[in-house]
């Protein structure tokens, strides 16, 4: 009779500690990537004389919760399989909150636990997503100008002006094109290069096949673009071969010809930052430039209940060998949804309904305690006159 007092006393403090499990659920209905916790009960052994029950193990639900769209640019969310990877005092962790910021020192950062957001390099390698040498876009000299359109046979010369060109240190040179055609050689033009204070910074000879092709060996032309330290970056013209850039047939007094400048960009800062689906950091600069950076790393595990809980939403991996790490959308791992967040995936009237049957086995497990201590009652009640 007296172990019903402590088998209803382990029922009490099961419920007990499962009502705490549901209020902490319920508590982070609203945190982005949380998982829901449920407790698992075990028997005592009878074999071994104890009765009632106890909680065994916490574990979680790993079920997606739904997608919100936030508009920050490193609010990012997993849509499938996978983890985002972690890295803290030289150990991993995982999560599937994506609520990252860039601090101070450029590095991507779970915003709550300050933890480095990782990517993989080129080698397959962890490493932490830094961008603190990308803020600003190192000068690009242009090497190649590529001419296309026809240049009208019955005229005797025509201009492109416009033609913006960089050389070493970022500086931006505009020139002008003359194209005067030849009074003695068929198909021979003079081109002439300028700038915008009309001097003559080169002279080339273009010439055209009789039928309007450019000649082998006069359809290209190399100069030097000197800089204001003196020093020179070539910087190549192509007319192309054939008919597929540039010809000159007879066209009356229109001509289309145009310059196209191929690379070169002037010294530039960072101006917006975007994900895409496969993880990829895509870094826009002033001038228009896009660069792809490192892709993030994603992290899924076969054996889930191999994870622990740390803090926040962070887990940790007590069973590597199920680890599975490579990119977004690289086999069965999910892709990334930037400018977006996950929610909790804790389902409110599962909730309410857990907490409904906790409530009923406490107050029967309470009211065993009390039908124990009633039958106790009756026991001294009839001995009391013996």
């Amino acid at each position: 009779m007296l172990q019903a007092f402590y088998t209803g006393l382990s029922g009490m403090f099961s419920f007990s500690d499962n009502l705490s499990t549901v209020s902490n659920n319920i508590a982070n209905m609203n945190t982005p990537g949380f998982r829901g916790g449920e407790n698992f009960y075990k028997s005592l052994s009878f074999s071994e004389g104890s009765y009632g029950t106890q909680i065994d193990s916490l574990g979680y639900r790993f079920t997606a919760g739904d997608i919100r769209q936030t508009g920050n640019a490193t609010d990012l969310a997993i849509s499938g399989n996978g983890f985002f990877t972690l890295l803290k005092d030289d150990q991993q962790f995982y999560s599937r909150a994506g609520q990252f910021v860039f601090n101070d020192q450029g590095e991507l950062v779970d915003r709550t636990s300050g933890a480095a957001v990782a990517a993989l390099d080129s080698n397959g390698q962890l490493q932490k997503l830094d961008i603190s040498g990308l803020k600003v876009l190192p000068p690009k000299a242009t090497t190649s100008v590529s001419l296309s359109g026809n240049l009208s046979s019955e005229m005797s010369e025509h201009s492109i002006n416009g033609v913006v060109v960089y050389n070493g240190l970022g500086e931006a040179t505009e020139l002008k094109l003359t194209f005067s055609k030849s009074a003695t050689v068929a198909g021979s033009w003079t081109v002439t290069v300028k700038d915008t204070d009309d001097n003559t910074l080169h002279t080339a000879e273009l010439r055209f096949n009789t039928d309007g092709s450019p000649t082998d060996g006069f359809n290209a032309f190399n100069f030097e673009l000197e800089d204001s330290r003196g020093n020179k970056t070539p910087v190549a013209f192509d007319f192309g071969t054939g008919f597929g850039k540039t010809t000159s047939v007879a066209s009356g007094a229109t001509s289309t010809i145009k310059a196209k400048v191929d690379d070169g960009y002037a010294l530039s800062d960072l101006q917006q930052i975007s994900f895409t689906a496969d993880g990829a950091l895509v870094l826009k600069y002033a001038n228009g430039e896009e660069k792809s950076h490192l892709r993030l790393a994603i992290s899924d595990f076969s054996n889930k209940d191999a994870l622990e809980l740390v803090e926040g939403s962070l887990f940790r991996s007590k069973d590597n060998a199920s680890l599975t790490l490579g990119r977004a959308g690289e086999g069965s791992l999910g892709k990334i949804a930037p400018q977006s967040l996950e929610l909790s995936n804790v389902d409110l009237s599962k909730e309410f309904a857990d907490m409904i049957i906790i409530q009923r086995g406490y107050q029967a497990s309470s009211r065993m305690l009390n039908v124990a201590n009633q039958m106790l009652e009756q026991l001294y009640e009839n001995t009391r006159g013996r």
